[in-house]
């Protein structure tokens, strides 16, 4: 069986998952000025804008079966509809690191629908490194204090971002069929704008309400990075990996957002890293090399 070995496939995902880690501390920030909604609402918008002009730039047009409109129309209310309203509500009760953490899980969910849905086998190694990368996850969630917390005040916040990590679960594992047959780009594209028209009757009061003073330069620039970053170019970068190397091994990078969401919040939001949260870094980044490439060692057939 012939497998794909590091590449750029894998650089560009790494890209996108510091992108989205430093996105979690710069939200948070940036809704202390913003409502939820009025954030959400303007990012998609702003979002989905710049995915129809890369569309254009890249010549490819909007046209879909009937069929494909409608699997196209779901996966925008699962993936983008659902998701952010789980995600954006979650990260303003509870903190990036928190959030961060809890989007880790979403390699297991994906990897176990993935397989219930018999999309993909997932080999021995792969299951060991995920495994190896929750003892770092662990390590990660516990090298504050030494024992777990999720504190009743951000319990809420917590569920919410537990709950949207199911939605993008099945975002991720409904997309790849359709990925045989449309670009990485255009499923972006249709599945954004189609969410955002389903997200905009919930937050239009918000958005009308945004004081057009009160807001400040630097707010706005969060929301501006979060908008293009963090929803456009990663979101075509997380399919096109999905495309190339399938659901799991995209993934487990997710194992990776607390590791850097820990250093950025440290510095945007002043958290302390500790030894043991280091620790957990490396053990994490071995359970991410082994689900990806670890194979040639349980394979000899490569």
């Amino acid at each position: 069986m012939k497998h794909q070995k590091f590449g750029l496939t894998d650089v560009f995902m790494l890209t996108a998952i510091v992108l989205w880690s430093i996105n979690f501390p710069l939200v948070k920030i940036a809704l202390r000025e913003f409502t939820p909604l009025a954030f959400n609402g303007i990012r998609l918008t702003f979002a989905s804008l710049v995915l129809l002009l890369f569309l254009r730039l890249r010549g490819e047009n909007l046209a879909v079966s009937r069929s494909l409109f409608w699997k196209l129309t779901g996966l925008g209310l699962c993936g983008n509809t659902a998701y952010q309203m789980f995600f954006i509500h979650g990260l303003n009760h509870t903190t990036a690191s928190n959030t961060a953490i809890i989007i880790a899980l979403a390699p297991v969910i994906i990897a176990l629908t993935s397989a219930a849905m018999k999309q993909e086998t997932i080999r021995p190694a792969a299951w060991v490194g995920i495994l190896i990368s929750f003892v770092g996850f662990y390590l990660v969630i516990t090298g504050r204090e030494g024992h777990l917390q999720l504190s009743w005040s951000h319990l809420r916040g917590d569920l919410l971002i537990f709950m949207g990590n199911l939605f993008w679960a099945l975002f991720t594992v409904f997309s790849k069929p359709l990925l045989e047959e449309i670009s990485p780009l255009k499923l972006t594209t249709w599945t954004m704008t189609l969410g955002t028209v389903f997200y905009l009757p919930f937050c239009v009061g918000d958005m009308l309400r945004v004081p057009e003073a009160g807001i400040s330069v630097e707010a706005w620039a969060v929301l501006f990075y979060s908008g293009f970053f963090a929803l456009a170019v990663c979101y075509v970068i997380w399919y096109t990996s999905v495309r190339r190397v399938g659901n799991s091994k995209t993934a487990i990078y997710d194992n990776l957002v607390p590791v850097f969401t820990i250093v950025f919040a440290g510095l945007f939001l002043a958290e302390r890293i500790t030894v043991i949260q280091g620790l957990g870094a490396g053990v994490i980044f071995i359970g991410v090399y082994l689900a990806r490439s670890g194979y040639r060692w349980f394979d000899r057939r490569v």
